[in-house]
């Protein structure tokens, strides 16, 4: 699959939408605003290696799991880098191979402080194994949820302040612009990359999101619904991951 053979097509039915609700001046900034992402939805099978919620991790038997107060994080995801290249192609400025394992104290109990830094949360590239098969680890384990992923196109959140910059502060036209664009623009479940996808989610100053999670059936995250991973402009260009950081909703 080419990476980019969902882009055309796409961005003529946004343009075309857009265009209709806000006007031809709105239009061209919103299109300076779209967004590679790739979604994810849950999926019975996924084949290979694949992109998962939880799981046992696929990393090597030397693997230090991350910890947090002493104690073993939990794997809340595993990102399959492979996968992510074939669709994203140059978008993806991480390796190529093995996964992304995103890591979250257990208890959800890290304070959040994005001035300080966030030691709550750890995001780490691992190889492929060379037999493919996964590791147990140390850690705390969720049952492993399969997710189907596809290439999207990503716009920001039609509440957000980037959104009512691009409509000239016309609120009207952006809400009804948010109910035209759902049948053209979905959004998925679960998001690498893109945009933010709900206005309501805290978001670290000068970052923007790696990843976007909901909580599933058989997640155990207490009362939290959703978890976002965050990422510095500067960073994503250069592949770094040491300064990732998160922050969550409860219901």
């Amino acid at each position: 699959m080419d990476p980019t053979s969902h882009d055309s097509g796409d961005r003529a039915a946004l343009e075309e939408v857009i265009r209709t609700e806000l006007g031809a001046d709105a239009t061209e900034r919103f299109l300076d605003l779209i967004r590679p992402s790739v979604g994810f939805s849950p999926c019975a099978d996924s084949p290979g290696a694949g992109s998962t919620i939880g799981g046992p991790p696929r990393t090597p038997a030397s693997f230090e799991w991350p910890r947090y107060g002493g104690q073993p994080m939990v794997l809340l995801a595993q990102v399959d880098c492979g996968q992510m290249a074939r669709l994203l192609g140059e978008e993806w400025t991480f390796p190529d191979d093995g996964h992304l394992l995103f890591f979250h104290d257990d208890e959800f109990t890290a304070e959040l402080d994005f001035a300080l830094g966030d030691d709550g949360c750890r995001v780490v590239h691992v190889p492929a194994r060379p037999d493919g098969s996964p590791h147990e680890g140390d850690g705390p384990a969720l049952p492993a949820l399969p997710l189907e992923a596809r290439a999207l196109l990503s716009l920001p959140y039609w509440g957000s302040a980037e959104a009512d910059r691009a409509a000239d502060g016309d609120t009207l036209a952006l809400s009804n612009l948010g109910m035209a664009l759902y049948d053209v623009l979905p959004a998925p479940r679960h998001r690498l990359l893109g945009w933010c996808d709900s206005s309501d989610t805290p978001a670290p100053q000068g970052h923007r999101p790696l990843l976007q999670l909901e909580a599933e059936d058989g997640t155990d995250w207490f009362e939290v619904v959703n978890v976002s991973f965050w990422i510095r402009d500067e960073d994503l260009r250069a592949g770094e991951l040491r300064h990732v950081r998160r922050s969550y909703e409860v219901a």
